[in-house]
């Protein structure tokens, strides 16, 4: 049961960037809808990855790419 968690929590910061894509709009993403469509494939990848800790690097990328880029301090 301990491994389950265990397997549920590393995996949640890549769900969690994976739900925020899909809900973003393509005019969030600086190539439109052909980079929101790339970061959906990449995500989806980075979910299961994140249990051995490689997925990690991919939501970190997602993260300076595209969620600071929109973020209101940044404008």
């Amino acid at each position: 049961m301990q491994w389950i968690v265990l397997a549920l929590g590393l995996t949640f910061p890549g769900a969690l960037a994976l739900l925020d894509c899909a809900n973003r709009e393509p005019g969030e993403f600086e190539g439109g809808a052909a980079d929101r469509s790339g970061w959906l494939g990449w995500l989806a990848l980075s979910v299961p990855l994140c249990a051995v800790g490689v997925g990690y690097g991919i939501v970190l990328g997602y993260y300076y790419g595209v969620v600071r880029r929109n973020s209101p301090m940044q404008r």
